[in-house]
């Protein structure tokens, strides 16, 4: 091609036509031009169809990973709500004039047990660490980081830091001062690593009886303490309500924006 349009201009020269061969040869460039900008917007085409797939992976990825966390933040939501139930029984109890509770209260429970958070982040780093701009809706871009930033952050500060340990660990004296283990349950039988119930949430421990009731009653430091820990528990129980609501919400906006990508 190129010898080709070379033989012309040389064909136009040696027969003396420079005016033709100057409007030639500024057509050539306008040609070439033209070819580099048809080969530069396909390469761009292609680049843009490449991100747009690895878009489409990553929030296909942080969707996979909010589910994960939908089942953990489940989990943690249903045990708070029974702490935080049979906290408030105990605590209505003492502070009424009743000798003895009208409703069955699960003291195991009102003691309750450290949970933990464990959240599933890695596309979300990979995307803050690599690729944040790879997101073309700033509007989505902008609740996926909130939800990370802020959410997720506060969650594990709750749950994993030691607050939340201490709260037992000052709760646990007083229980130890006023109850005992129930006699009329069986001991508690400790399963083996191979065991299928090994480290199951369900395994019920050894029920305990509230036996020194007219001392707990008088007891306004258990009593306090039990209402910090029923508040304490109420906000993070609303913050995971919250989580779940987010969640939804950032699920619904992704299908939309893969809907989008997908055209």
């Amino acid at each position: 091609m190129i010898k080709f349009f070379r033989k012309i201009r040389r064909n136009l020269l040696s027969e003396g036509k420079t005016g033709k061969y100057f409007k030639y040869a500024i057509g050539e460039i306008i040609l070439v031009v033209i070819g580099i900008l048809i080969a530069l917007q396909i390469n761009n085409w292609n680049e843009n169809r490449k991100e747009r797939a690895i878009e489409i992976v990553l929030l296909e990825n942080l969707q996979k990973d909010l589910s994960l966390d939908t089942l953990d933040i489940n989990y943690n939501l249903k045990y708070h709500s029974i702490f935080i139930n049979e906290e408030k029984k105990l605590l209505n109890f003492l502070s009424s004039d009743l000798e003895i509770p009208n409703t069955n209260i699960d003291y195991n429970a009102a003691l309750t047990t450290p949970l933990l958070i464990v959240l599933h982040e890695s596309t979300f780093e990979n995307l803050q660490n690599n690729r944040i701009d790879i997101l073309t809706n700033n509007e989505l871009h902008k609740n996926i980081s909130r939800f990370y930033d802020f959410f997720n952050t506060a969650i594990k500060k709750i749950e994993n830091e030691l607050s939340s340990y201490e709260t037992y660990d000052v709760k646990l004296p007083y229980f130890l001062k006023y109850c005992k283990l129930d006699p009329n349950t069986p001991p508690m039988i400790v399963s083996s690593p191979e065991s299928k119930d090994y480290y199951s949430a369900e395994l019920k421990k050894p029920a305990i009886i509230l036996n020194k009731i007219h001392e707990a009653k008088k007891d306004d430091g258990f009593k306090i303490l039990l209402s910090e820990s029923i508040s304490f528990r109420q906000v993070t129980i609303d913050l995971y309500i919250e989580m779940l609501n987010r969640i939804r919400e950032l699920n619904n906006a992704i299908d939309i924006e893969l809907k989008n990508l997908k055209k």
